[in-house]
């Protein structure tokens, strides 16, 4: 009997456990890891990169130029192959893996910013 009660009450105390977090885990919003998923960045169209067939091969260049005012992970590739636009993060997590990055001819604003266009060529592995 006193074995019976003792597992009664560790599955009332996981189940309260499990009812506790789940409460404290929702905030209201949708969101993962501070961003909103409702985010422009977030709502563009992948399908494209997930289901491109296995070894195929991708050039893509920067929308915009690599300075010292972007990070490398924020900057947006265009791929004219596949008519979208995507992060070299997205890409990874669609299965693509990076072959090679060239950098282009650096210039200056106004302002002395370096800038350097980029390509980028990759292989869908998965």
């Amino acid at each position: 009997m006193r074995a019976s009660f003792s597992f009664r009450s560790a599955i009332a105390a996981v189940s309260l456990s499990a009812a506790l977090l789940a409460g404290c885990a929702s905030t209201g919003e949708s969101a993962i890891e501070g961003v909103k998923i409702d985010d422009a960045q977030l709502a563009r169209d992948l399908s494209a990169l997930m289901e491109a067939p296995d070894r195929m091969q991708l050039t893509c260049t920067s929308i915009e130029p690599l300075s010292t005012k972007t990070a490398l992970h924020d900057i947006v590739f265009s791929c004219p192959k596949l008519q979208l636009e995507a992060t070299l993060i997205e890409m990874r997590d669609a299965g693509w893996r990076l072959m090679s990055i060239d950098v282009g001819t650096e210039s200056r604003d106004q302002t002395g910013l370096l800038s350097m266009p980029l390509t980028v060529e990759l292989i869908k592995l998965f």
